[in-house]
C-alpha cells in the first residue's frame, strides 16, 4: 500500500539572460544525492548552460519556448511536472519569473509525494539503443502506442528511455497561455495601466 506524503520542498536556480546557470538553492545537492543525482549537484551545473542539462530534443524546445514567454511578457508562468524517484511518486509546480537583468529565477515546489512499494528505475537510453520514450512532465511512457504510467502497473521495472513529450504534455502550457489571453487581453492589460 502506497502512502501519502506532504512536504515543503523548495529547490531553485538562476539563469543568466544566455541561460548559463549561475546560482542554486542550498537544498539543490541534497536533492540530487538523494535521487542519485550526482551529475546535477552544484559544482557540475553551476557556469554551465541549463540546456546542456536538459535531455531530449522536444523537451529542450518546450522549456525554451516557456523561458522566451516568461522574459518577453515579463510574467512568471507555472508548470506542473512530475519527477519521480525510483520508489517515490512526486509532482512539482516550477515557477519562472522574469528578473530585471534578463535572467529567470526557476523554483520547483513540492505539492505532494506518494511512497510506493514498486521501484521504477529509469535510465536514459544511449543513441541507437532500443528504449521507450517518456514523458519528462508527466512521466508516462509509451508502451505500443499508448501513454501509461509505469507506477500504476504495479510491478518493479528498470526503463531505458528516451526524453520527449507526450501530446497532452506538449499542448498544456499553450492552452494555458491562451486561457490567460482570453481572461486579461493585451488590450484591457493596457487600457488598465498594466
Amino acid at each position: 500500500m502506497a502512502a501519502l506524503r506532504v512536504k515543503l520542498m523548495l529547490t531553485a536556480y538562476t539563469l543568466d539572460r544566455r541561460d548559463r546557470i549561475i546560482a542554486v538553492s542550498p537544498e539543490w545537492d541534497q536533492f540530487a544525492l538523494d535521487n542519485e543525482g550526482r551529475s546535477a549537484c552544484a559544482d557540475l551545473v553551476v557556469g554551465g548552460r541549463l540546456m546542456d542539462a536538459i535531455t531530449g530534443d522536444s523537451v529542450r524546445m518546450f522549456m525554451t519556448a516557456i523561458l522566451m514567454r516568461v522574459r518577453v511578457s515579463g510574467q512568471s508562468e507555472a508548470v506542473s511536472y512530475r519527477c519521480d524517484s525510483p520508489t517515490t511518486k512526486r509532482r512539482f509546480v516550477m515557477v519562472l519569473e522574469p528578473l530585471a537583468d534578463g535572467g529567470v529565477r526557476v523554483t520547483h515546489h513540492l505539492e505532494h509525494e506518494e511512497l510506493t512499494n514498486l521501484r521504477i528505475r529509469v535510465r536514459t537510453a544511449d543513441y541507437g539503443q532500443r528504449a521507450l520514450q517518456r514523458c519528462s512532465i508527466c512521466c508516462r511512457i509509451r508502451e505500443e502506442g499508448v501513454w501509461v504510467d509505469p507506477f500504476e502497473e504495479n510491478r518493479n521495472r528498470d526503463l531505458w528511455v528516451i526524453h520527449t513529450l507526450c501530446d497532452d504534455c506538449k499542448q498544456a502550457p499553450l492552452q494555458r497561455y491562451r486561457q490567460r489571453q482570453l481572461r486579461d487581453p493585451p488590450e484591457t492589460a493596457q487600457a488598465l495601466g498594466a
